[in-house]
């Protein structure tokens, strides 16, 4: 299986007390295809918050090749 980094594009669609008509959530970010491990730590941290009920969220994503302007995400070398 091969691993490559991707932009990924997450929608969370939550409601909170305070607004239970809801709200949209869009993220956009770099993460690593196939195991996506950002948006896994990204539900699980919302989930964990105890004034927010996560209604739905999906995913998509684009593959990064030498035509992507990625000059706009920050970039982390380990």
């Amino acid at each position: 299986m091969r691993t490559d980094a991707v932009i990924t594009f997450l929608e969370i669609q939550m409601e909170t007390e305070s607004s239970p008509f809801g709200s949209l959530v869009c993220f956009t970010f770099v993460d690593i295809f196939p195991i996506f491990p950002k948006i896994d730590d990204t539900i699980k941290f919302i989930r964990k918050q105890h004034d927010i009920n996560i209604v739905d969220y999906n995913y998509s994503y684009e593959q990064i090749n030498e035509n992507t302007d990625i000059t706009k995400y920050e970039i982390t070398r380990h």
